[in-house]
């Protein structure tokens, strides 16, 4: 487990102990356990024992032991063993606390999610103390969006979900095997993790799956070249395809190929359906060959743009995340970061890395420990004398300054000028009418201060839902204003959209692959931006941070210059 998963557990324990009415000393206490945890510079799966056992109580000691080796603890089981596990999902539900859930559970006594749902729409909750017709409005929609992410994982969490089970199969004797769909395809939510096996391993898979605790095998979804499986702890389906040799190549295409992409193929004059249904090739490559195309991996295949002499050129141009010279939009210890500059600085030398560029919080963002102004200049003096021992390397002065709801940004223009760059970011007052919230992000995008536009959608994948926004408005306006457009590489982010993010491109927008990254390890993030900036069609010559150090601060001065 990561640690922000472990902090996850720490808050379910939170809200349930909320809920059942526990003593407030006994909430104090996990609630400063969460803290504590959060405030780590390593992941806790690294720490030893002794060290666990040194750095927190007794009790919460063993809490931790437990997490990490069966990813809940005793404790948190009892809790959940009182509250029906309709009450506990409606704590997933965006806009209602622990609070709100316990009158709905107590006094309303709605104990289901089915149970909720109707009493919002007979008109049940708005008339309850505390609520009103606000409130029931936000519970629906927050019920409709738990319906759209049940059973999905983000990419990350899925990637490592995959491996522990491929490991496990490997480990079983199932040797065959290769993962297909989602994750192959580098979907930033995965719906299902799937395995295209060789028929001859089916009864291995069958035992196999028969073996794991964690496991609920579907018999009546399953059938002869299939079977159906759901991993509990996540609700997610783990599936399973079986094909003969003759037949590998044509069902491992099938699994890693969207519908869009064979109508694409369509539409572009390549006859790549009944090509792939005659079955005549060896390999992917040759199927390709014979409809009269050029090869096209699976993260590609999309239905966007995948297609023709320009997309041939393009694929071949796709920036990787070897061409990375740096790392900017970074937090350090300055606001709610964990690491100091130059434990980050060290960090990217270590990874060959030319600069480093820090982009702490604005003022406005007290929640996050937002430089005042006093602070920025005393960050700007440690950088200069940080810069004088690690040159050549160099660490950029950036802020990431919130966007205002008026659209300004959050320092004054003398500060500003200071600065190497600026991300604007929107992070409060996120439910605004589409006009409003566009004309907001573009009065940003039109401060001559302005570098880069931050995750531009604020959207937190299987969270909440990016606000909404005209989006070709807003990437005329970052490029008539010669604005970079953010690839937060953040998993839980992965924003602006790949899908919009080639808009951008084709328009002849300049991105940045930003990682977000709160600690040294969180710069490692920036390969999820890497694989949703080639799916977008994202060349090195598009991205600002594949810029070496003197391409990058000519850039930067340049704009300045021009300020």
């Amino acid at each position: 487990m990561t640690n922000s998963e472990i902090i996850d557990k720490v808050d379910e324990a939170v809200a349930l102990m909320d809920l059942l009415d526990f003593n407030p000393f006994k909430i104090k206490a996990f609630q400063s356990l969460s803290i504590q945890i959060d405030k780590l510079e390593r992941p806790l799966r690294l720490f030893s024992s002794a060290e666990i056992e040194a750095g927190f109580s007794k009790a919460m000691a063993k809490n931790i032991q437990e997490l990490l080796a069966t990813e809940t603890f005793p404790e948190l089981l009892e809790l959940e063993s009182q509250v029906p596990i309709g009450v506990r999902a409606m704590l997933s539900i965006s806009g209602i606390g622990p609070k709100k859930v316990k009158v709905l559970w107590k006094e309303a006594g709605i104990e289901t999610i089915s149970g909720l749902k109707e009493a919002c729409l007979n008109g049940q909750v708005c008339q309850m103390k505390g609520f009103g017709g606000k409130t029931q409005t936000t519970i629906l929609e927050g019920l409709d969006f738990l319906e759209t992410i049940h059973g999905k994982l983000l990419m990350h969490r899925a990637d490592r979900f995959a491996e522990a089970f491929e490991k496990s199969m490997t480990d079983a004797g199932i040797t065959g095997y290769q993962q297909v769909g989602d994750l192959k395809m580098k979907s930033e939510v995965v719906t299902a993790i799937e395995y295209l096996v060789p028929i001859s391993e089916r009864n291995k898979v069958e035992n196999w799956i028969s073996q794991q605790a964690d496991f609920q095998f579907l018999e009546d979804q399953s059938g002869p070249f299939r079977l159906e499986s759901i991993y509990l702890p996540k609700e997610i389906p783990v599936r399973f395809f079986f094909s003969g040799q003759d037949d590998w190549v044509k069902q491992n295409f099938m699994l890693n190929t969207l519908d869009d992409h064979w109508q694409s193929a369509h539409h572009a004059g390549i006859k790549l359906y009944s090509t792939w249904k005659s079955g005549n090739y060896t390999s992917e490559e040759e199927l390709y060959e014979m409809a009269g195309g050029r090869f096209v991996p699976p993260d590609l295949r999309t239905g966007l743009w995948e297609f023709g002499e320009k997309a041939d050129e393009l694929k071949s141009n796709l920036v990787q995340y070897i061409d990375l010279k740096g790392c900017i939009h970074n937090h350090s210890t300055y606001s709610d970061g964990k690491n100091t500059l130059l434990e980050m600085a060290q960090w990217c030398i270590d990874k060959g890395w030319e600069y480093f560029g820090i982009a702490d919080h604005s003022p406005t963002a007290v929640y996050a420990n937002g430089l005042i102004e006093d602070r920025v200049i005393q960050q700007w003096r440690e950088i200069d004398e940080i810069n004088q021992k690690l040159a050549p390397f160099k660490i950029l002065k950036g802020t990431e300054s919130d966007i205002l709801t008026n659209g300004n940004l959050d320092f004054s223009d003398e500060i500003l000028s200071g600065f190497d760059y600026v991300v604007a970011s929107v992070h409060s007052v996120l439910k605004m009418e589409i006009d409003l919230a566009t004309a907001r992000l573009i009065k940003a995008i039109e401060n001559p201060y302005t570098t880069i536009l931050g995750h531009c959608s604020g959207r937190i994948l299987l969270k909440r839902s990016g606000y909404p926004l005209h989006y070709q408005k807003i990437i005329d306006a970052c490029i008539a204003n010669g604005v970079v457009i953010e690839m937060n590489a953040h998993p839980s982010r992965l924003d602006m959209d790949w899908r919009n993010l080639h808009q951008a491109l084709e328009k002849g927008a300049l991105i940045s692959i930003n990682p977000d990254a709160h600690e040294r390890e969180g710069m490692d993030l920036m390969r999820y931006g890497t694989w949703m900036a080639r799916k977008a069609g994202a060349t090195k010559d598009k991205v600002l941070n594949a810029m070496s150090l003197n391409e990058i601060e000519t850039f930067l001065n340049s704009r300045k210059s021009g300020k």
